[in-house]
Parts: C-alpha cells; structure tokens; sequence
C-alpha cells in the first residue's frame, strides 16, 4: 500500500490509521531534531559559561595587577582604582615631557662647554 501525505483533496481518502501512522512520524522526527537542537544549545551555553568565567577570570588578574602597580591601589575599589591609575599615568607622562627637557638642556650645555674648550 502506498503512504502518501494528506492534502485538502485527499484527506478523505486516507485512512485514520495511515493518517495517524503518518503524522506519528513525522512528530517523532520533529521531536528527535528538537532534542538535538536543545542538547546542541545546552551544550554550547555551558561553553559560552565557562568562556565567561574564564573572561571573568582573567578581568580579576588584571585588576589585581593593577592594584599591585599604582601606589595605595590594594586598599582602593576599582572604580577608584582607574580614576587614580589614569592620574597616576599623567602624572608619569609629565615626569618624562620633564626628563627629555632636562636631558636635551644638559647636552645643549655639553656642546657648548666643548665649544669653550671646557
């Protein structure tokens, strides 16, 4: 006997247990690619949660990094942490603008102590 699927032409034709057969089917089909698409997900959540804690992870070193190198860091939280790490590297940038100062009038004044045979 030949299955075929119902149609609005032949659904009256069919029938109820070729019918049922066929649907009964097709809903077991449905229901294993479902349960492979929801182990799929689950999968890949549990993947993406442990990309997370290892970023999580990772973020925390930094930080801990970070309070170790900025003076009095240890005993600050971390919003206070980057306000007084972006003070502390201006304060840094100043201190090498003053020592590229210095150290280019220092030679300028080399040269001119060997001009005058000094």
């Amino acid at each position: 006997m030949e299955k075929t699927l119902a149609t609005p032409d032949n659904a009256r034709s069919l029938s109820p247990s070729s019918s049922s057969t066929v649907k009964s089917r097709a809903s077991t089909g449905f229901e294993r690619r479902t349960k492979r698409r929801l182990s799929q997900t689950k999968a890949s959540m549990c993947v993406s949660s442990q990309e997370e804690d290892d970023d999580e992870e990772e973020v925390n070193e930094k930080i801990e990094a970070l309070q170790r190198i900025i003076p009095g860091g240890t005993a600050l939280g971390v919003d206070a942490l980057f306000e007084e790490t972006a003070g502390y590297i201006m304060s840094l940038q100043c201190q090498i603008k003053t020592i590229k100062v210095l150290t280019s009038f220092l030679q300028r004044l080399d040269k001119q102590d060997m001009k005058f045979g000094g």
